[in-house]
């Protein structure tokens, strides 16, 4: 029995290394495709709806995921300049703020390359369908009424965590936008709470600009001008477009949260018992396979795989 282990050991770690070991086995004519992916999450929405409509032709997949933006892109120039336009090689990477900070490559769609149209794959999950398939799917609830509030009231939600995180991301873009390179993990999403309200409250110490400056590990702060002249910016724009997935999959966790800990404070109510608690870690294997292909998605891999 071959060692399980020992391939995962021998297994190449560059994204170079990768793309040649992929090429070791493909056939630019034959029916099996290969898509190429940045990071951890991205199987979990991108692979999976793939799939579906691969499986509609029985059409192969093999997924090589690369790490990086960055790495992915260059593997998309290098491989399109050795197969042109082959519908058999697809490539998928976040829209980020690229488009708003003028990077010229990978911000929008273009031949074998998907570009989200949110700022990533977090941003296509977080909807009020989102939160009717974890009250039905997840917490077992079947009171049409309990889910109807509960989306309505997600949806009344969302503009008020939009105008929260606006001055955030508008800092983030003034910031990227002078050359600085932001140091972003190690902002916890415990710094977002919701009070009794459902608004969302972020405990910035002290104070937003200083916070920030602290842990994205910059110099100095961005002017508070331009911070202010970008919010009217972005104001203009979908939510989507500018807030980062991960910062709205806390608030979809933080608004499922609240809800369960109010079903829990009141008494008159029964329990409501979830087989899978849904934490940032999981909620995206969780809800992609549960909700739609997303339809800029579903159109590109239409477009691309039908001939095939």
């Amino acid at each position: 029995m071959q060692s399980f282990l020992d391939a995962l050991k021998t297994a190449p770690e560059s994204s170079r290394a990768k793309v040649n070991i992929f090429l070791t086995s493909f056939n630019p004519n034959a029916r099996k495709i290969g898509i190429f992916l940045e990071g951890r999450d991205d199987p979990s929405l991108i692979r999976v709806n793939v799939r579906k409509i691969a499986d509609e032709t029985n059409l192969p997949i093999t997924t090589t995921v690369l790490g990086r933006k960055k790495d992915v892109i260059e593997a998309w120039k290098y491989l399109e300049q050795r197969f042109p336009c082959n519908p058999r090689l697809l490539f998928f990477v976040d829209k980020d703020h690229d488009d708003l900070i003028n990077v010229s490559e990978g911000h929008i769609t273009q031949n074998n390359l998907f570009v989200t149209k949110s700022y990533s794959i977090e941003n296509y999950l977080v909807s009020a369908d989102a939160i009717e398939v974890i009250l039905t799917d997840i917490w077992n609830i079947d009171s049409s009424s309990a889910i109807e509030i509960a989306r309505h009231n997600f949806s009344e939600f969302q503009q008020s965590y939009r105008s929260a995180f606006l001055p955030w991301m508008a800092w983030m873009i003034v910031a990227r936008r002078s050359g600085k390179e932001l140091r972003n993990n190690n902002i916890s999403s415990s710094m977002l709470k919701l009070n009794n309200r459902y608004e969302p409250i972020l405990n910035w110490e002290p104070d937003m600009s200083t916070h920030l400056t602290q842990k994205c590990n910059i110099i100095a702060s961005p002017d508070a001008v331009d911070i202010a002249s970008t919010e009217s910016e972005l104001e203009k724009l979908p939510t989507k477009c500018w807030l980062r997935g991960k910062q709205e999959l806390w608030c979809l966790l933080a608004f499922i949260n609240k809800l369960e800990q109010d079903i829990k404070d009141d008494k008159s109510v029964k329990s409501v018992k979830t087989r899978s608690q849904i934490n940032i870690s999981n909620a995206i294997e969780l809800l992609a396979p549960r909700l739609p292909c997303p339809k800029d998605l579903e159109g590109f891999l239409r477009t691309h795989l039908k001939n095939l």
